[in-house]
């Protein structure tokens, strides 16, 4: 049992770690499309956004999957 706990806490801190690199890059994208940043590059960062923006939604799931586990067992 605590080793489902410290997967889902393990889980929950990659998330945390995904979701600040998320934020960032929205607010880096934000700023250089003001100053006219390269189409491609922008693009690039878009993309780089949205497989993290997957990534953080598939985690958000494995997470409650695990909560939901462990409370069948309980």
């Amino acid at each position: 049992m605590v080793e489902v706990v410290s997967t889902v806490e393990s889980l929950t801190n990659h998330l945390k770690h995904l979701e600040d690199i998320h934020r960032n890059l929205d607010k880096k994208i934000e700023e250089e499309y003001a100053h006219y940043l390269n189409n491609g590059d922008l693009e690039k960062m878009k993309l780089e956004k949205l497989t993290l923006k997957r990534e953080i939604e598939d985690l958000k799931i494995k997470i409650e999957e695990k909560q939901n586990g462990n409370k069948r067992l309980n």
